[in-house]
């Protein structure tokens, strides 16, 4: 009797969506204590913080890899719907708003509340917030989001105050496997979201992101636009 081969990449899929639960109910148990634990009253409120951002980090990380094996395995299909942009920035900023918090991060925001744009709302949130929570390790005082129309385009960019996108980031293979994220990442966030903007299409015009150094706060900018 021929013993049946483990389809390796579906079981890691799997171990990766029970990671991924685990971590959610770990989140939300750290939440419900870092609103009771603050800083004033509790000395071991910066560890639980920082416990917070990383698992953050992990269930971001995962998501995308999930995310990807779908997509690779033909189980993945794009959800594009009319949203408010200003109600996902809303969103998104309260997900990260103890971790802004604990480091005295100023975030600022720019959008109209009347922008209105066709996109897939969980994976353009997981790129703001997976963005977001990169640059809350990098900035210094301060962060922006801001989102227009331009062109008929929507640009929607995440800046800091923080030290910048080394040289070798900066191109036009953003992208591209293997890229660092800033320093010490595998570069998933980046794919993720170059795949993602990829596959917003319009009119024959498809979606991209990019990466610079400079901006009004004069640090790291990511930008994504959508047709």
């Amino acid at each position: 009797m021929t013993k049946k081969m483990i389809d390796f990449p579906a079981f890691l899929a799997s171990m990766a969506h029970d990671m991924k639960n685990s971590l959610g109910m770990l989140l939300n148990t750290l939440g419900e204590v870092t609103d009771v634990c603050k800083a004033d009253n509790c000395p071991s409120h910066r560890h639980l913080t920082q416990i917070q951002y990383e698992a953050t980090r992990v269930t971001n990380n995962l998501v995308q890899l999930l995310t990807l094996y779908k997509m690779d395995n033909d189980q993945f299909s794009v959800n594009i719907s009319q949203y408010p942009v200003a109600e996902l920035i809303g969103e998104t900023v309260l997900q990260n708003r103890p971790l802004l918090d604990f480091k005295g991060i100023e975030l600022v925001t720019e959008c109209d509340e009347d922008l209105i744009w066709f996109f897939d709302r969980e994976l353009v949130s997981g790129v703001v917030n997976n963005v977001l929570n990169n640059a809350f390790r990098y900035a210094k005082t301060r962060i922006k989001i801001r989102a227009v129309e331009d062109k008929g385009r929507l640009v929607l960019s995440i800046e800091d105050d923080g030290g910048g996108y080394p040289a070798s980031m900066l191109g036009e293979d953003v992208g591209a496997t293997g890229v660092n994220f800033r320093t010490g990442s595998t570069g998933l966030g980046l794919y993720f979201a170059s795949l993602l903007a990829a596959m917003h299409k319009n009119k024959g015009r498809e979606g991209s992101i990019a990466l610079s150094n400079g901006g009004e706060y004069g640090g790291g900018c990511f930008t994504i636009t959508l047709p």
